[in-house]
């Protein structure tokens, strides 16, 4: 239903304190909201409501105007071939067009008892994305054109033959011809080209690649607010290098042997789809069609694919370790606050490897409610290889440097010895500077606030 109310052109007005929208195409479709994304989420549902409604009395549901095959023979102006009908058999009508050279333009034609009059604005293909899209309101796309100036044609009724075009300034525009102030369409707009194909890629390439498609809120073009983007984007990268680091099989070994990661993502270009994002993995596969960053992956789309399912969730929270709730938090957290849904699309040149997965806006608040409870809840144990470098008996507290946890650099562990393996023989004569294999549990401690919680660890047992 979503696609299908999105063919329908939405008017929306700006008042002094709230927006409202409008549906030509569906008289008495409307609604209004305190701000221009509430109303765009209104008009979408009161669509949805309208042709539910309509379908249930058994009326006729009104076809879209949005793309009519029909044409307008403007008196001396000639044939102009219509793009999109935004307000279709009402005063004045307003559309886009093409004349015979391919030049575009943005029209609307007023009647009154005497005569018609057509007032045309050139526009480029940039200007037009914007208007269709609400970027530029429909009064200021006649009123602020790029030209300086319009052409009017007025025909009298009486005498069709006695007429001319007039070029006019912006100033000059009779007011009965123009939309309200406030006025927008509001139309998924394409200003980025389509991605060639996943599968060519990924074969040419010999690397791991993966579409994200982003559905901004509030946004009609293909385009993408930076702030969010880039927290979207690193918390991804988190995301990734914290389920690969703590997969059983990946190989620790080869941490200390290239400095590059193992697990990163570089990014090729982007296209249209709603904002979509093209990655590809920053090592090749290895003979078998498979690496680092596709195992990782893999893991990935399961935790996204879980969705809001607590029961599938919690587990696989649990298998990447204590961290990758906080993680995965930080990464849902600015998409929950910007998307109205996001999809994944991992191609591999492995013929056998590869999916999809995708989450609606309140999926995300759902499971990053889950997330935090299972932060208040989780306590993982987990053995690690480090250096003692801090030990106090008196205090009953450790400190451990190692590079099990990050790839990049050194991690910390640090906190308090349990009262269980304070008194045992190992702990008691641990030497600093020393290697051990350190058995800790990590937890998280509740502070005041969500935002004061904080993971803390406890020792269990220290061998060699």
């Amino acid at each position: 239903m979503r696609d299908k109310c999105m063919e329908y052109v939405v008017i929306y007005e700006k008042g002094d304190s709230s927006y409202g929208a409008y549906v030509p195409d569906l008289p008495g479709c409307f609604a209004i909201g305190e701000t221009l994304e509430e109303t765009q989420t209104l008009i979408q549902e009161a669509i949805e409501f309208h042709i539910e409604g309509l379908q249930e009395d058994g009326d006729d549901v009104p076809q879209p105007s949005l793309n009519l095959p029909i044409q307008y023979d403007i008196p001396n102006l000639g044939i102009h071939k219509v793009v999109e009908n935004y307000v279709h058999n009402d005063d004045p009508a307003l559309f886009s067009c093409k004349d015979a050279a391919g030049h575009l333009y943005l029209v609307t034609a007023g009647e009154n008892d005497q005569d018609k009059t057509w007032l045309r604005v050139e526009i480029s293909n940039e200007r037009f994305n914007l208007i269709r899209s609400g970027g530029i309101d429909l009064r200021n796309a006649f009123t602020d054109n790029e030209n300086g100036y319009l052409v009017r044609m007025k025909v009298p009724h009486d005498a069709p033959t006695q007429s001319s075009p007039e070029v006019i300034h912006p100033d000059e525009i009779p007011e009965d011809l123009l939309p309200f102030p406030g006025e927008r369409l509001g139309l998924k707009t394409e200003t980025l080209p389509a991605l060639n194909s996943p599968e060519e890629l990924a074969s040419s390439k010999n690397r791991e690649i993966l579409n994200l498609t982003l559905n901004f809120l509030g946004v009609f073009r293909t385009e993408a607010p930076i702030d969010s983007l880039g927290k979207i984007l690193t918390g991804f990268q988190k995301v990734i290098n914290r389920i690969g680091m703590n997969r059983s099989d990946f190989n620790l070994k080869k941490k200390s042997e290239d400095i590059r990661n193992p697990f990163g993502i570089s990014m090729l270009e982007v296209g249209a789809g709603s904002f979509d994002i093209r990655f590809a993995s920053t090592e090749l596969v290895d003979l078998f069609k498979s690496s680092n960053l596709g195992d990782a992956i893999d893991e990935f789309l399961k935790l996204f694919n879980a969705g809001s399912d607590q029961v599938k969730l919690k587990p696989l929270i649990e298998q990447f370790g204590p961290k990758i709730a906080k993680d995965y938090i930080n990464f849902l957290k600015p998409l929950s606050e910007s998307v109205v849904d996001t999809r994944f699309t991992w191609t591999s040149p492995h013929p056998k490897l590869g999916g999809t997965a995708q989450l609606s806006n309140s999926q995300m608040v759902k499971i990053i409610d889950i997330l935090e409870k299972i932060q208040e809840e989780t306590s993982v144990t987990i053995k690690i290889h480090g250096t003692l470098v801090g030990l106090s008996l008196r205090s009953k507290l450790f400190e451990i440097e190692t590079t099990d946890e990050n790839f990049y650099e050194k991690d910390y562990f640090k906190g308090k010895i349990t009262d269980e393996a304070i008194n045992t023989e190992s702990i008691r004569n641990a030497t600093l500077s020393q290697t051990y294999i350190a058995e800790i549990q990590g937890f998280v401690e509740i502070g005041e606030t969500k935002d004061e919680n904080n993971i803390k660890f406890r020792l269990l047992s220290l061998s060699q």
